[in-house]
């Protein structure tokens, strides 16, 4: 087999999964006009959603075209202030905007009917009057005019579009509910419509200022403390913790890379930034069906002669004992309890992907089967190590010996390991 051909094999085995996990969710992705001012880029992007439309995901655009309208208004003239990071809409900038953006959507709506020479089915965009818009205001003495935000958002209309199979498309244009024609930010446009859908993801591609030093995922509440490094950076911040809050995941792409939608969507670990809202991971206590995934996780550990050989059929008949930390689907980290007498227990086979090492998954685990041993009354943990024992020690392990242990597990000992013991004393509220 070429090299290419076991690329192709291992992609798809592992996209299989979140194809069936994506399929019928709705998803927000906010398109700026930077990206479209390629088009090769655009192109490329019209394919990327025709591959997620035939998977079965119910996707909104949410267009925008400052770089456009930039230019629109420099040619006629007309100069512009911004104010917080937003465009100041005065009355004699309202036609060019008006000629620009419907310029941009018709390269939009091109490069999709493009793509429908090669789908397998059709793919249609739809947009309509279903943001109401509202005047932002006056500001610290600033008069936005007919620069605006969303008021109302017609959940019910953009949810018919989806149903029907068609993508929904907003533009940076709405309009009150006395007709008055406003510009809205984009990005606040997306964060507000992915609310109010209470969407599955918001996906949005940033520039390098945006991503500057943001880690490749974090909690939203993480992200409310984070120190930005430029305007730019907290203005996107700031939209995502005021607008955004009812999103279970938010992603954070390079508006330079295109191809980027389906590797975040459809890999294991993405390639841009995940904010999560729900939990991004899960610990449970173990079930027979996470046996195959605790051997792939510890095998390698067990040849470098770090943990005990389990044998399947020994995993599966302990598995009670078992816990696991799960990231969508997959079994990332697991440790087992083992109870003796004298209200002991030992912990064991504490183990985290190497993928995942370095995200604190260890210490909450460790956290976890804490709670579940004084939930059970335990008031020692006791451990074998031959490795890791400084790492236990940091989290309020103590050395101790054999004697220390219980005498059923001290005729268990294998002198042949070496192994170090280290215990825990638990407090019980």
């Amino acid at each position: 087999m070429k090299q290419s051909e076991s690329d192709f094999l291992n992609c798809l085995r592992q996209s299989s999964g979140y194809i069936q996990l994506h399929r019928g969710k709705t998803c927000v992705i906010y398109l700026p006009g930077e990206l479209i001012v390629q088009s090769t880029n655009l192109q490329q992007f019209a394919e990327d959603i025709g591959h997620l439309h035939a998977l079965g995901l119910k996707i909104v655009l949410v267009m925008g075209a400052s770089p456009q309208i930039n230019q629109a208004l420099g040619l006629a003239k007309i100069n512009w202030q911004n104010h917080q990071q937003f465009r100041i809409t005065s009355v004699d900038m309202l036609l060019t905007l008006q000629q620009t953006i419907g310029q941009v959507r018709s390269q939009l709506e091109a490069a999709f009917s493009r793509q429908q020479t090669v789908a397998n089915q059709p793919l249609s965009l739809c947009s309509g009057n279903w943001v109401i818009a509202q005047p932002k205001g006056v500001i610290n003495g600033v008069d936005f005019q007919h620069t605006g935000q969303t008021r109302k958002i017609n959940k019910q209309a953009i949810r018919a579009i989806l149903d029907s199979e068609q993508i929904a498309l907003l533009t940076p244009l709405a309009y009150s509910l006395t007709g008055e024609v406003f510009n809205l930010n984009t990005l606040e446009q997306a964060c507000s419509v992915a609310n109010k859908l209470e969407a599955d993801k918001l996906l949005i591609y940033t520039n390098p200022q945006q991503m500057e030093s943001l880690p490749r995922q974090l909690s939203l509440t993480e992200l409310k403390n984070w120190s930005t490094n430029n305007d730019e950076q907290y203005q996107l911040i700031d939209q995502l913790i005021n607008h955004a809050t009812k999103v279970k995941r938010i992603h954070l792409m390079n508006e330079s890379d295109p191809g980027s939608l389906l590797i975040e969507l459809f890999s294991r670990d993405g390639i841009g930034t995940l904010v999560f809202t729900d939990r991004y991971h899960q610990i449970r206590p173990a079930s027979i069906e996470d046996v195959s995934g605790i051997i792939d996780l510890i095998s390698p550990l067990e040849s470098q002669g770090k943990l005990v050989k389990r044998s399947r059929e020994l995993l599966e008949l302990e598995i009670q004992n078992f816990s696991v930390i799960e990231r969508d689907g997959l079994v990332i980290g697991c440790g087992a309890l083992y109870p003796f007498e004298d209200q002991s227990a030992e912990l064991a086979c504490l183990a985290i992907d190497p993928s995942y090492q370095g995200q604190e998954l260890g210490e909450e685990l460790l956290k976890y089967l804490e709670k579940s041993a004084q939930k059970a009354d335990i008031t020692q943990l006791f451990l074998l190590t031959t490795h890791t024992q400084h790492w236990f020690i940091e989290h309020g392990f103590k050395p101790g010996s054999l004697e220390n242990l219980p005498q059923s597990r001290q005729s268990l000992y294998n002198y042949q390991r070496q192994s170090k013991v280290l215990i825990k004393e638990l407090k019980h509220a």
